[in-house]
């Protein structure tokens, strides 16, 4: 397992609880926001909506706010997201670690 011990990311996951909403062009549902980093976030979905990678996706919740991204990988019921880089989505996760954490 090399290649998962030598894997660096480009910056540190918090795992979380947060309940949100996850839409996309093929649909919406409820989930949880597993963990979150700087630069994205892995979602589980309570229920499947045909996200597929490439996908843009808004997440909505009260601890984050509104934040948009990309489906960056599909496995199951979790989706991963590269968020939107803007200084919008930098305030709202900086926020969180401020007053969630």
């Amino acid at each position: 397992m090399v290649y998962k011990d030598s894997l660096q990311r480009a910056s540190s996951r918090e795992k979380t609880k947060i309940t949100g909403t996850v839409t996309c062009k093929t649909g919406s549902t409820n989930g949880i926001v597993v963990d979150l980093s700087d630069e994205g976030i892995c979602f589980r979905l309570f229920f499947d909506i045909g996200a597929r990678t490439g996908q843009e996706v808004t997440i909505r919740s009260e601890e984050l706010g509104f934040v948009s991204g990309m489906v960056r990988w599909v496995r199951g019921d979790r989706i991963g997201i590269k968020l939107n880089l803007s200084s919008n989505t930098a305030a709202q996760i900086s926020s969180y670690y401020k007053f969630f954490r």
